[in-house]
């Protein structure tokens, strides 16, 4: 397959206004499947279509396998793209769907039904070869796409919100099948999508943007345990990391509760990169420990007060979304006045007063100013 290099590569619109893809800089080495995420307006969909060809780019370059492709018409970058929408031909079966472009490259006809079989047989399309796209669900036209794709192999795959306009038992499964062919493939993919779960489950790296701009690339795992700055923290995972603002630290030790404070396990190294005595905290629903539930607890052990606004049943799962229970003076501000707490096997209901603590190693600690992961600075 390919390497693809962006070079500080920008999309500017408007010049009065900031660029829709503000120089982004970003190497994926072969076989690699790359996931680009963030909200609607971000410039994901604006990046991929920058490495299609479909848009011109206003600064910086694009290398395919070392090539300056640049100013190179998106029908010689020899990419396959997916849409969102899968933009079949209605009047063609998917055998006819996944040849046609083969066909207008006068590539050999043995050539051709020898890849639509290969792709057919990967994407189990057997039953819906001869099919039109009317008698097609959404998760079969889809697939179709995707054998469109793959029957040019090309060298970078594009996939632009493949999944979005299928329902979420179909979705879970096609992202499955997605993920298997990738492995199968070893095709080098960019995949843009504004679901977090679907880039998390999906990407060997995963790319976070805002407003246009790159926030952090990490595998998924250490996006979810060390994000790179606020944003990144309440962006990746469901339920969202809860964000406080104004904890305090006094002789380099962060503390959290009344009374008796609870050090949050600040090292000594991030305590050095403070400018000031009070930083933010981030805390994962899974890292907040219920000490009681509608009791007074031990007069030592210091806690935050919740009180359960809404429970959340998934199964084997519960959270408990809670209002925090602070004094009016207290410094501390919760972001959104909301934290989640997952409560395990813990019986709580709407109405519970919660006392919980970060459990030990769980806290994720964020400059004040910048909002950067100290770890990072």
């Amino acid at each position: 397959m390919a390497t693809v290099e962006f070079r500080q590569v920008s999309r500017i619109y408007d010049p009065e206004r900031p660029p829709a893809v503000n120089r982004f800089h970003l190497d994926i080495p072969d076989g690699e499947f790359l996931v680009l995420v963030g909200p609607s307006g971000c410039g994901k969909s604006t990046t991929l279509r920058l490495l299609a060809g479909l848009e011109p780019i206003d600064e910086g370059q694009i290398l395919i396998d070392g090539q300056d492709v640049s100013e190179t018409r998106a029908r010689d970058r020899d990419v396959a793209m997916v849409f969102q929408s899968y933009a079949l031909y209605p009047n063609m079966t998917a055998r006819q769907n996944m040849s046609f472009a083969l066909e207008n490259q006068k590539v050999d006809k043995s050539i051709i039904a020898e890849r639509v079989e290969k792709a057919t047989r990967m994407l189990e399309l057997e039953d819906l070869i001869d099919k039109k796209p009317s008698a097609m669900s959404g998760g079969q036209r889809q697939r179709v796409a995707m054998g469109r794709a793959i029957v040019r192999h090309p060298k970078v795959f594009l996939m632009d919100e493949p999944l979005s306009n299928l329902d979420a038992k179909l979705r879970v499964s096609t992202r499955a099948q997605i993920a298997a062919l990738q492995r199968e493939l070893g095709a080098t993919t960019v995949y843009v999508t504004h679901d977090q779960t679907e880039a998390m489950t999906l990407g060997d790296r995963v790319c976070v943007l805002k407003d246009g701009v790159i926030q952090q690339v990490d595998v998924p795992m250490t996006l979810y345990e060390s994000p790179g700055n606020t944003f990144v923290a309440t962006f990746i995972g469901s339920p969202a990391m809860t964000l406080m603002d104004g904890v305090s630290v006094i002789d380099g030790r962060a503390t959290l509760g009344e009374g008796h404070p609870l050090d949050l396990g600040l090292s000594r190294e991030n305590a050095a990169k403070l400018t000031s005595d009070k930083l933010i905290i981030g805390v994962r629903p899974e890292n907040w420990e219920i000490v009681a539930v509608n009791e007074d607890t031990p007069a030592k052990v210091a806690t935050v007060p919740l009180e359960v606004a809404i429970v959340e049943h998934l199964g084997v799962e519960q959270y408990a979304y809670c209002t925090p229970v602070m004094s009016p003076d207290s410094p501390i501000g919760v972001r959104g006045e909301r934290v989640t707490v997952r409560a395990g096997k813990n019986s709580v209901k709407q109405g519970d007063r919660l006392h919980v603590r970060p459990a030990l190693g769980g806290v994720v600690f964020f400059d004040p100013e910048t909002e950067i992961n100290l770890d990072y600075l």
